[in-house]
């Protein structure tokens, strides 16, 4: 049952993790082309793979991440188990509270026009940068899974 609970746990942290990774640069070479058209696709996509990858992954990381916790004295076992509910914790506060209001802002604007606005710009640089941390406080995570030390 471990075995499977790990492969579970591996798979969604996959999920996660890439479709975290992905999102930036699908939004960063839209956006670069300046074409609102594409930039608009974009928005679109990385609205519904957040809600299909970004989400389900980070649901089942820690529900498999709890399960697996317990084999190592639970949450509060070992600093390296604390850590990573802290980043992902912190992570999730951000897309939930930052990116994705600010994707949905974003789409709005977008629709409203076909160009691309100074408004959509502003957001798209507080994305970008709240993106950016949400990404990399996962990375750590991984090495802590890993290594299972810290």
């Amino acid at each position: 049952m471990e075995l499977n609970l790990k492969v579970v746990h591996l798979v969604c942290a996959c999920l996660f993790l890439g479709n975290v990774i992905v999102s930036g640069i699908w939004a960063l070479l839209a956006e670069r082309t300046r074409n609102h058209a594409i930039i608009q696709f974009s928005n679109r996509m990385v609205l519904i793979t957040d809600g299909l990858f970004t989400l389900l992954g980070s649901v089942g990381v820690v529900w498999t991440g709890h399960g697996l916790a317990e084999n190592y004295g639970g949450a509060e076992g070992h600093p390296w188990i604390q850590w990573s509910y802290f980043l992902l914790s912190f992570s999730g506060l951000i897309w939930l509270f930052v990116l994705v209001p600010i994707q949905l802002k974003q789409r709005a604007l977008l629709k409203k026009t076909d160009t691309v606005c100074a408004e959509y710009w502003r957001l798209s640089r507080i994305w970008q940068i709240s993106g950016a941390v949400a990404t990399v406080l996962p990375l750590p995570i991984v090495y802590f899974m890993v290594t299972k030390n810290l």
